[in-house]
């Protein structure tokens, strides 16, 4: 038979994970609308080592790393406060900073170019299954720090694969030139000289269209594009960026490149869902 003890043990048990499944839902919510600003500083420190696409992933997948480690914390701290008096914060504290430094190395890995997605599903793993086996089995935690933390783990999970519905989304980046007269050319123009391969699939194998007036206007689409990167780094060059997805900021310059006798004006911006 169960014996009282163990029913009350297994009542307090069901309560901590309870916080931690309610708390855990409520802090990530408050910090993924506090901490929208993160994700476009993100895109920014990626952008010419990765490409807007994939700087874009890891600006959502960081700014979801973030919410998630503080919403771990905060039911996890609070139930061993409640249950023990903050008797094991140091052992808590080296847990939550072990997610700190796998955030790092998913930032490390996305900035190699591999994919962030996947790198995220993977150290957070490592971490939702590391931590509470660390806590109990390295440190003898007994607190209800570690149901709670185990409480907020399917909310983690459940964010995690809205992240990557949303990544998997129909958004994306695309780099459009439009014709212009050369009368109206004036001041430097540029050249597809040191990214020949952009200029072709640009103005020779991109989705071309011809206006009213007799000029072309061609869209190069960036997402799944194998020259993604010398692309943004071509336009760089010559002052202009892919703004972030919803960020109102921009970068809305444009500048005027030769190609085949013709000049056109390139710009870059999001497009999709």
């Amino acid at each position: 038979m169960v014996s009282r003890t163990q029913l009350e043990y297994g009542a307090r048990s069901a309560a901590y994970a309870l916080l931690g499944l309610v708390g855990t839902a409520a802090v990530v919510l408050v910090v993924l609308l506090a901490a929208q600003p993160l994700q476009p500083l993100v895109y920014d420190l990626f952008y010419l080592q990765v490409g807007p696409s994939e700087a874009t992933e890891t600006a959502i997948l960081a700014h979801f790393f973030v919410a998630a480690i503080v919403g771990l914390a905060v039911p996890t701290l609070l139930a061993d406060y409640v249950s023990d008096r903050w008797a094991n914060r140091r052992q808590i504290g080296l847990g939550l900073g072990a997610m700190v430094g796998l955030l790092a190395v998913f930032l490390l890995v996305a900035l190699a170019g591999l994919a962030a997605f996947l790198t995220a599903i993977l150290a957070l793993g490592v971490g939702l299954v590391g931590v509470p086996l660390a806590l109990r089995f390295r440190y003898g935690v007994r607190s209800g720090a570690l149901p709670a933390f185990v409480g907020g783990v399917p909310v983690v999970v459940f964010f995690l694969l809205l992240a990557g519905f949303g990544i998997g989304w129909g958004w994306g980046y695309v780099v459009t030139a439009e014709e212009v007269p050369e009368s109206t050319v004036s001041g430097p123009v540029a050249d597809f000289a040191d990214a020949p391969e952009v200029g072709t699939d640009l103005l020779v194998r991109g989705d071309c269209e011809t206006t009213t007036d007799d000029r072309r206007r061609c869209h190069l689409f960036l997402r799944g594009y194998d020259h993604e990167v010398p692309a943004v780094r071509f336009m760089a060059r010559h002052g202009v960026r892919c703004p972030y997805q919803n960020d109102g900021s921009g970068y809305a310059e444009a500048f005027i490149a030769e190609y085949g006798d013709r000049y056109y004006r390139l710009t870059c911006s999001p497009h999709g869902d």
